[in-house]
């Protein structure tokens, strides 16, 4: 087995395995959520309320939400899934043209920073428990989880593209 195969080897089972995590601490949440709200909807859609923020903020699962789901479940599944994306997609990207190898890590840094910036917001609503400072902060929230989904679904489809760019680079399939 080449040098290259293995890496890609380790690099898409990195990626799978953050998407595993990805996919369990979702399942944990909701399962958290299930007793009083029907998803995380601040951080999964743009279709609520400050009214609903303000419900969210003054709930019993203010609390849960910032711990342990927030910080650090969350924390760690967006340092998963942006490291392993970014490593993934630069270093496919880096096989096949080298000059763009640059995006694999911005696209995942934007996404890795956006979440960040939104669990921090989120985090500071639900501990200050003010539905008014929660209603005011609708739209700002909405502007940083719209950057968030845009920019993790860009890191899905480049590390997807830089991954069938390696496979069918002729260099990649010398195995």
């Amino acid at each position: 087995m080449s040098h290259q195969a293995l890496v890609t080897i380790i690099l898409a089972g990195l990626v799978v395995s953050a998407f595993g995590l990805f996919w369990w601490v979702g399942s944990y949440s909701d399962r958290v959520f299930a007793k009083r709200f029907r998803t995380r909807f601040p951080e999964k859609t743009l279709s609520y309320s400050g009214d609903q923020l303000g419900a969210l903020v003054q709930s019993d699962l203010r609390i849960k939400y910032v711990f342990p789901i927030l910080f650090p479940l969350d924390l760690v599944v967006m340092l998963a899934l942006a490291g392993a994306m970014g490593a993934a997609s630069s270093h496919w990207l880096n096989q096949i043209y080298p000059s763009a190898a640059w995006l694999g890590l911005v696209v995942p840094a934007v996404y890795l920073l956006s979440d960040l910036i939104e669990d921090c917001l989120l985090a500071w609503l639900l501990l200050h428990g003010d539905p008014d400072a929660a209603a005011r902060s609708v739209s700002v929230l909405k502007a940083i989880t719209t950057i968030k989904l845009v920019s993790v679904t860009a890191s899905i489809a480049l590390t997807l593209v830089a991954f069938v760019g390696w496979l069918f680079h002729t260099e990649s399939l010398a195995i």
